[in-house]
């Protein structure tokens, strides 16, 4: 490594050069001496040593070198030194990323990949695909995934089990992943009088600003209305923050303060959760872990709706049936939340792509059957009810069945529950609570929540029309058509201030792709292009070009013969080449 950087100055930090000192009239003392006895300093290794391996938070080694004594600067295990401070009021949070940048890459190892700005938007998660090149894959038979994030003693619990493999607590050791900083506290006796000052014992505590600012603002956005279990959130109160946990909220956080150095973050939290998914964890760190995983699904959310979402959801399966299964995982309501969110990005995800879920139904039993509506509930979510979100949860797994009874000549698909979920959803009404009537913000919001529900019950008989009930060449119903055009009115008739529409984006992109009115059209683009604005979640803007492709090809092929599943499909084969499924999610 390079030579040391020692500041005798406070306040100094690399980032900026140290103030002169004015001339004041010094008393000559000796080369070690001084007036009232020797002062001490203590330097901070502002660089990470990439041999420490744990938790932030815990403690470092400390080293202590008498003035006078005989060290070679180079022994020293660490590439620069100052000492440290509290960001001066004007530093912002994109000031502190940036100066972090230097020190997460030696940390974790600077990727084999260029970080550039555009790694992550539409090309369905490069950043994974090249972490997973640059790191020793593992490599099984008949893998569903290969990915370098979660490894296949997660990904594949199926076929562990298939092969006796033991898939509890022995699966995984105690060990945490590379430490994100290494602090090296170093003292040294000198004849000056600076008071010594060491203000930052770890990375998370040096940007505790920007965690606290992420959950009070950031952690919120994906949700319809607040909850007190929000599964987005930093937990504060855990006694020993895993860094791959920080990494993962300096990255999401970093998204939407424009961070120059949110890739980095992201790659830092990639590969440490890794590290800590295949070697041995406890219950605790396994929530971390959770966490995370949850947090890094937000993340490539922010980026584009095509990514790899099938690839955080396996790991987050592997990972619960790791560790007792649901019925461990649910008797908490801050690890329910999580497990009601899992099984819902399942289902949206498996809805649009006609695939199996990877969660099993039992999960989102579990899940509904625990729920506190105190804690949290699937319309503060999703912005989808819960009697219509089992329904998604059904549906999602029949449109897979039919997918498959399709591509077999001697099988036929029963269509008797799809006629009961039919009728079921022509006949749902929206019921508004007692609380909706109390003022006139209460009964506002209960009319963004029922123009929301609404949205999604539409919707949903629009997919199973197109799903389970069109022959290709057949001309599209009246009602079909109306209840397309009821879905963008009940979209754009919820309140700007809220945004609760964008929840129904899923049900929005379903009628955008049946109706043929310019204006209409146009109105949704619209929709499209201010969610995203205003959200930071490019996944909205995404929407746009889908739609834009299904409307060309039906002008070109006819507005009968095209719809929407074939130019999803077209989606997942344009990248056949990359060892992650990459699959479009709305929700």
């Amino acid at each position: 490594m390079s030579g040391m950087q020692l500041s005798w100055q406070p306040g100094f930090s690399l980032s900026r050069k140290p103030v002169k000192r004015s001339r004041a009239r010094r008393t000559r003392l000796g080369a070690l001496g001084h007036a009232d006895g020797p002062q001490k300093f203590e330097f901070v290794a502002e660089h990470p040593v990439r041999s420490q391996r744990g938790y932030c938070g815990g403690v470092e080694p400390t080293l202590g070198y008498e003035a006078g004594s005989k060290t070679d600067d180079s022994s020293l295990p660490l590439a620069h030194c100052s000492t440290t401070e509290h960001p001066a009021a004007s530093d912002s949070p994109g000031t502190l990323f940036d100066q972090a940048a230097r020190e997460i890459i030696s940390s974790v190892g600077a990727p084999h990949h260029s970080l550039s700005d555009s790694a992550l938007v539409g090309d369905g998660g490069s950043d994974l695909e090249a972490l997973y090149r640059t790191t020793d894959p593992y490599t099984r038979s008949n893998a569903i995934q290969c990915t370098s994030l979660y490894p296949p003693e997660l990904t594949n619990h199926h076929m562990q089990a298939s092969e006796g493999g033991d898939m509890g607590h022995g699966a995984f050791c105690v060990g945490a992943g590379l430490a994100a900083v290494s602090e090296l506290h170093i003292v040294l006796r000198s004849p000056t009088s600076v008071p010594p000052s060491i203000l930052y014992s770890s990375l998370s505590r040096r940007f505790q600003p920007i965690l606290d600012r992420y959950n009070r603002e950031f952690c919120k956005i994906p949700l319809t209305a607040n909850l007190r279990r929000n599964p987005f959130q930093y937990h504060t109160d855990l006694g020993m923050k895993p860094m791959f946990l920080v990494h993962a909220v300096m990255s999401l956080a970093g998204h939407h303060i424009e961070s120059t150095s949110t890739l980095v973050h992201r790659h830092a939290a990639l590969q440490l959760l890794r590290e800590s998914l295949t070697t041995c964890s406890n219950m605790g760190q396994g929530y971390s872990m959770l966490d995370t995983i949850i947090i890094l699904f937000s993340l490539d959310e922010t980026q584009s709706a095509l990514g790899n979402w099938r690839t955080h959801i396996m790991g987050a399966f592997g990972l619960v049936e790791a560790y007792g299964g649901i019925d461990k995982w649910i008797t908490s309501a801050r690890t329910q939340v999580q497990i009601g969110l899992l099984t819902w990005w399942d289902a949206i995800t498996s809805l649009v792509n006609r695939e199996d879920c990877i969660f099993p139904y039992a999960y989102f039993e579990a899940a509904v059957s625990n729920q506190n509506d105190q804690e949290w509930d699937y319309f503060s979510l999703c912005g989808c009810p819960p009697s219509l979100v089992e329904i998604v949860m059904q549906l999602a797994r029949l449109g897979a069945e039919k997918r498959k009874a399709s591509s077999l000549r001697y099988v036929n698909f029963d269509t008797t529950v799809i006629l009961e979920l039919e009728r079921s959803l022509e006949s749902w009404h929206y019921v508004s609570p007692e609380a909706a009537f109390q003022d006139e913000e209460s009964l506002q919001q209960d009319l963004d929540s029922m123009h929301c529900s609404e949205a999604w019950r539409n919707g949903l008989l629009l997919y199973i029309h197109r799903m389970f009930q069109w022959e290709p060449g057949s001309s599209i119903p009246m009602h079909i058509l109306c209840r397309a055009r009821v879905v963008m009115d009940h979209v754009v008739a919820c309140r700007d201030e809220g945004m609760m529409s964008r929840q129904a984006l899923l049900p929005l992109f379903f009628a955008g792709c049946e109706l043929r009115d310019l204006s209409s059209r146009r109105r949704i683009l619209q929709l499209c292009s201010d969610w995203n604005e205003r959200t930071r979640y490019y996944m909205f803007g995404t929407t746009i070009p889908l739609l834009k492709e299904v409307w060309a090809e039906q002008e070109a092929k006819g507005f009968e013969n095209v719809w929407w599943g074939q130019i999803v499909d077209r989606q997942h084969s344009s990248d056949g080449h990359s060892p992650l499924q990459v699959r479009l999610c709305f929700g």
